[in-house]
């Protein structure tokens, strides 16, 4: 039912939290789909619900490397996880019961996030994503633009989508901190100093991985849903 689309470069480590938190979910009619455009580090992985796409090059902008993660998804509903993320303790389930509930909209969102800085539980948050998740039939016919800042808000405030908000329990993780690059923490820059910059952070992670999903920690058990 739900494709969730993860973007990545050379965070290996994170990437393999982010997929665990994709198998805990036991949802069998989801896929998880992870676009890596690293030329100097080539990631595998095999498991039925998890497809892991190494492109030839490293795509112009992050919008325009979302834009053709999107079109290799295969379910209708498409969640995006970003590689640094977490879906939350029994997320896509609560995805799918608010996408049923409640049909013929563009874009599904939780109202509220779990944040996370350092790996340790902060609060109850907001932000621009809080787990959105799109249909195909809104991204077919929405401009995706070429740019790496900002992305994320355009394609879900800015393209005219009917828009689902729930108010439950978030179905994301969002985390800060972890000595690791956060695209919105480097500002309106442009995208080759972005990418310089992200190359320089992550130069220790080049070659390539057989993927072991994982947890490094138990992040659920100090959720507080208050």
């Amino acid at each position: 039912m739900i494709s969730v689309l993860t973007l990545t470069y050379q965070r290996p480590n994170l990437l393999e939290e982010a997929i665990h938190s994709f198998l805990t979910q036991n949802q069998e009619d989801c896929e998880m789909v992870v676009i890596n455009d690293s030329e100097k580090s080539k990631l595998t992985f095999n498991h039925p619900q998890v497809k892991v796409i190494n492109a030839p090059k490293r795509f112009t902008s992050i919008s325009k490397k979302l834009e053709w993660g999107f079109t290799q998804c295969k379910n209708e509903f498409i969640y995006r996880l970003d590689d640094d993320d977490l879906l939350a303790p029994n997320g896509l389930k609560m995805a799918k019961d608010f996408i049923v509930n409640n049909p013929k909209y563009d874009i599904y969102r939780s109202s509220k996030n779990i944040f996370f800085v350092n790996n340790k539980f902060e609060n109850i948050d907001s932000n621009v994503n809080n787990g959105n998740i799109y249909t195909k039939s809104y991204l077919n016919r929405i401009d995706f633009g070429d740019k790496s800042f900002g992305e994320d808000f355009e394609i879900t405030f800015e393209r005219g989508g009917k828009i689902y908000e729930d108010n439950g329990k978030p179905t994301m993780i969002y985390r800060w901190g972890m000595n690791t690059y956060h695209v919105s923490g480097l500002g309106d820059v442009t995208t080759t100093h972005m990418y310089e910059v992200i190359d320089r952070m992550t130069k220790k992670n080049l070659g390539d991985y057989v993927l072991n999903p994982k947890f490094n920690d138990d992040y659920y058990r100090n959720i507080n849903y208050i």
